[in-house]
């Protein structure tokens, strides 16, 4: 009788497997994170899409020796003890955060791929790193930028005059106070503060889109474009994220004005996130389809 030949795996289909085996263990802990606080898994969210930009990249690299194994091993066990070590410099730090999740994926890659393949997790780490430390940037600009909190509060109120809501500003130290009359009659205040601005936002924007430019082939000229629509956008998002807190609370009153305050940035800023990298990634064919527009109008 004869027998089928058994057909092995090839070298280049065993490659992909440990590259989508990677792509799971390194997908595993955003669950983790996103379970204990949803904002905090959008840096690392981002920081693995670009790890999953890199596949063919990561499918040239060979597989890590047993040494190396070892030493990522202890890496991706070690990365769930961080946080007593944190915690020694942040007391309320949670048990996962982005500071695991580095020494995790920095484990993986050690024990995935050999040694050179760090230069393709530079991005993702630096992405991650460089937005946890936003946090202590965004309290030194603090000093500079409160001054400001009282023009940026007059156009918020200006905006709510135009669409009919009866508001009114006053100034209590040097903290401006909105005050907004419900269609209920409720007089709702809300103290503008420095922390309302959005720099935080801003700054964890720019940080992703210094990453995704980096990795990106576009002009330079191209580029700087993009990223001047992207922080205006992202400061003018702030502004209508804090008009709209004070039209739920103008319509519905201030126990649902607190709960969209809670939510809407962070639905915000992750929409505007993902509408401005897919529109950046599709440019040429969203540009070519501008100017066939633009052609037939003048025609």
């Amino acid at each position: 009788m004869k027998l089928d030949k058994i057909k092995l795996p090839s070298v280049s289909s065993l490659r992909g497997n440990r590259v989508n085996l990677f792509y799971v263990f390194a997908f595993a802990p955003l669950l983790l994170i996103l379970y204990r606080n949803p904002f905090n898994v959008i840096i690392p969210f981002y920081s693995f899409l670009i790890l999953i930009l890199k596949n063919e990249k990561l499918l040239g690299f060979k597989e890590a020796n047993f040494i190396q194994k070892i030493l990522g091993s202890i890496l991706v066990i070690g990365s769930f003890f961080v946080y007593y070590v944190v915690t020694l410099i942040f007391s309320g730090a949670a048990f996962y955060t982005s500071a695991n999740y580095t020494v995790y994926l920095l484990g993986l890659f050690l024990f995935f791929f050999d040694f050179s393949a760090l230069k393709e997790a530079f991005s993702p780490l630096f992405l991650i790193v460089a937005a946890t430390s936003s946090s202590f940037i965004t309290n030194w600009l603090k000093p500079f930028l409160s001054p400001y909190a009282s023009d940026i509060a007059y156009v918020i109120v200006n905006i709510l005059r135009v669409l009919g809501v009866d508001a009114n500003i006053s100034i209590f130290g040097n903290t401006p106070i909105i005050a907004v009359r419900s269609l209920s009659g409720e007089i709702v205040r809300g103290a503008f503060v420095y922390e309302c601005f959005g720099v935080y936002s801003v700054l964890v924007f720019s940080i992703i889109l210094v990453v995704i430019m980096f990795e990106d082939p576009a002009r330079l000229k191209v580029k700087l474009a993009y990223a001047f629509v992207g922080l205006l956008g992202t400061f003018t998002l702030n502004i209508f994220r804090v008009t709209t807190i004070f039209l739920a609370d103008y319509f519905y009153g201030a126990e649902v004005g607190g709960t969209v305050h809670y939510v809407i940035g962070y639905v915000l800023f992750s929409a505007w996130l993902g509408i401005f990298f897919y529109i950046f990634s599709k440019r040429q064919g969203i540009s070519k389809k501008f100017h066939f527009i633009w052609q037939k109008l003048r025609s």
